[in-house]
């Protein structure tokens, strides 16, 4: 009888159990999310890889819970029309850049594309430390929500920068020669700064680059990165290029998530996905040193591109005047000023440590010349 007992309870104990686990849901069972993500880059281009490759990430985390399509640039709404249809919900998240808001608000820049360190010598990697380790990611998360009152998640992900100080039909040897061109340069602060410095900023799409320079109407211009100038084919029109540019020594894409469509996420794959941003970012800085590597090479060896030295006298000129653009927006826009100091403040912290490490990083280099 009690043999019979115990076997009861323990069959009840055990259909408790599977009871239980039926109402929370096996893995199997577990509610699936399918999200369409937006890129603000053509179909082929290294940025849509590592978002691919992120989406897939977060697909074998989730075990298949979450699943991201990605879609090329212009597939649901123009790259410049990305927040605003995240944020409405037509689109569960997008692949942005934050200097897209400049016209709603100029920090966006401070955030994805400070001017040459945003004058206060943060180099990429620094920028990514003040974003992860400092103030960076809650004053990041306070520009979306509170000064663009955007109901989104935003992460930063993948780095491709910097950005190369751009193509020439013809050299420049001096600074007032590149002055005197007629040169694409993207919207916002960097045409300010170049404005300042007595040159002739052009803004115009990267679609419209190439046919421009054919016409003559442009004397050279900057896009991206080596891999992504090489993916266009500006090395048809232009046989001149330099890697040596200020107005984007720092680019980084972000990611904008629909508020309801992030608070919808049970608490593990929200952790997936930050998880996986920021995985993304070391596979953004890993992907980027050998694409851009193999591209230069491409371009010298196979497409007769001549790579030259920025002119002497522009780091000095372009600093010079970003610190003047940078101080008079600052005087105006209060939050501006506020992720600027931030930056500056996190700059005398570990700027001259990374003076130093870079001295070891010249000795390595120059190892690469002993025969």
């Amino acid at each position: 009888m009690r043999k019979k007992t115990g076997k009861t309870i323990i069959g009840i104990v055990g259909l408790a159990a599977l009871l239980i686990l039926l109402a929370e849901g096996s893995p199997a069972q577990a509610q699936q999310f399918k999200w369409k993500m937006q890129s603000s880059h053509p179909a082929g281009a290294p940025q849509i890889v590592l978002l691919q490759r992120m989406a897939e990430d977060i697909d074998k985390m989730s075990a298949g819970r979450l699943k991201i399509e990605i879609l090329a640039s212009g597939a649901i709404v123009k790259p410049f029309q990305l927040l605003d249809a995240v944020n409405k919900g037509i689109i569960e998240c997008g692949q942005f850049w934050t200097h897209y808001t400049m016209g709603k608000h100029p920090a966006g820049s401070l955030f994805s594309s400070p001017l040459g360190g945003a004058g206060s010598g943060l180099d990429m990697f620094n920028h990514l430390s003040w974003y992860l380790q400092g103030e960076g990611r809650n004053l990041y998360l306070e520009y979306y929500n509170k000064i663009l009152n955007a109901d989104v998640m935003p992460f930063m992900i993948a780095p491709d920068g910097p950005e190369a100080f751009g193509w020439s039909r013809k050299q420049p040897k001096t600074l007032d020669d590149y002055l005197k061109k007629r040169y694409r340069m993207s919207s916002g602060l960097s045409s300010d700064v170049l404005k300042d410095m007595g040159g002739t900023p052009v803004n115009m799409h990267g679609g419209e680059i190439i046919p421009a320079l054919e016409r003559g109407l442009l004397d050279g211009g900057e896009w991206i990165n080596t891999a992504s100038d090489l993916k266009m084919g500006l090395y048809d029109v232009c046989k001149n290029y330099s890697l040596q540019g200020l107005h984007q020594a720092i680019g980084i894409q972000d990611i904008i998530i629909n508020g309801e469509a992030w608070r919808s996420l049970p608490p593990d794959i929200q952790a997936m996905i930050q998880c996986a941003t920021t995985k993304s970012i070391i596979d953004g800085l890993m992907f980027f040193i050998e694409e851009n590597a193999k591209a230069l090479k491409i371009l010298i060896e196979e497409k007769g591109v001549n790579v030259f030295d920025a002119p002497p006298g522009y780091s000095e000129a372009f600093i010079k005047s970003a610190k003047k653009v940078l101080g008079k927006i600052e005087a105006e826009r209060p939050f501006f000023k506020k992720v600027l100091d931030s930056q500056r403040k996190y700059a005398i912290l570990v700027v001259p440590f990374t003076k130093e490490t870079n001295k070891l990083g010249q000795l390595i280099a120059g190892a690469a010349e002993i025969k």
